[in-house]
């Protein structure tokens, strides 16, 4: 079995994210042989046709344009700039596109999930039913679907009325490939919208933790220490009775630096350190600054003379 890379995940991810989810195979190549090896190796990516555009160069500018099958000559190829024919390498406008069924299984290896033969597509290349899966807590089998694209404002807005207009019996997962920190609100809070990325059971893997989206969809049913306590991927927050929610990538990651300190009983972490090893750029060098837009952290979080940590 093909083991793969967190390069090869992120790359994956981010295909899927595209707009036509295909992608030439000598792009890919360009970004990471390696990881465009281990895709195919693993079937995650298969050959779907051509995308028949090249980057031309006449008058020493780059240009891109469409490269025509010549029945003729058997072969793709363009007319430059002096109607001289250049052919161009079928490999290298070849495409590459996602397989979705395996990707999903590969998602969701560690569920007990009962699956349709094939994903039931509910909008055509953006959402599909993937079957159901048993979630601790759950009275009964919880419906999965998976979507992509959603910060695009108009894909979320097909994907928003399709689940009012068939709304779940109890709670319903919809994950997706878009990243946490960019993923709208759902009108229902049965709808529990979760980022892959976000519920993997480690960094750059496709397997998504069973425990991880229990406690998001069932926050209330995890076992906490007090006075504080937190998800497993630290996307959830309990202090006393108050709960906490972090959806973006950097901010959890923060808080694992900052958790790791304080259950190791050193809890003191100098702030700009913190910040920079949890991903913020040079500019964020204050917690008012990462936490842009919101004070419900200083709950628990405090700081002085350069330095913060946990607190309840």
């Amino acid at each position: 079995m093909t083991s793969l890379t967190k390069r090869a995940v992120d790359m994956l991810l981010q295909v899927v994210e595209t707009r036509t989810a295909k992608v030439q195979a000598s792009v890919l190549r360009q970004v990471s042989p390696r990881a465009t090896d281990q895709l195919l190796e693993a079937k995650l990516m298969v050959a779907s046709g051509h995308i028949p555009v090249v980057t031309a160069m006449d008058d020493y500018e780059d240009e891109p344009i469409p490269a025509e099958w010549c029945a003729e000559r058997r072969q793709y190829g363009y007319n430059n700039s002096i109607g001289r024919w250049v052919a161009v390498d079928a490999k290298e406008i070849a495409a590459l596109a996602v397989d979705y069924p395996l990707l999903f299984a590969k998602m969701l290896v560690d569920f007990e999930r009962a699956a349709p033969a094939r994903p039931i597509s509910l909008i055509d290349s953006v959402a599909w039913d993937i079957g159901t899966i048993q979630l601790k807590g759950a009275k009964s089998p919880v419906p999965v679907w998976f979507a992509r694209r959603l910060s695009d404002p108009a894909v979320w807005k097909k994907v928003g009325a399709l689940l009012e207009r068939r709304p779940p019996d109890g709670v319903r997962v919809i994950l997706t490939s878009t990243p946490g920190d960019r993923l709208p609100v759902a009108a229902s809070k049965k709808d529990i919208v979760i980022s892959v990325t976000d519920v993997a059971k480690a960094a750059g893997k496709l397997a998504i933790s069973p425990q991880a989206v229990c406690m998001r969809v069932f926050p209330g049913h995890a076992q906490r220490r007090f006075p504080i306590d937190h998800s497993e991927d630290f996307g959830v927050v309990y202090v006393h009775d108050e709960v906490f929610k972090f959806r973006g990538l950097r901010h959890r990651d923060f808080l694992a630096i900052l958790f790791g300190a304080y259950w190791s009983g050193r809890p003191v972490c100098r702030t700009i350190t913190t910040l920079s090893d949890a991903g913020f750029s040079e500019k964020t060098n204050s917690l008012s600054k990462a936490f842009s837009g919101r004070t419900d952290w200083q709950s628990f979080i405090k700081y002085d003379e350069g330095n913060c940590w946990i607190e309840a």
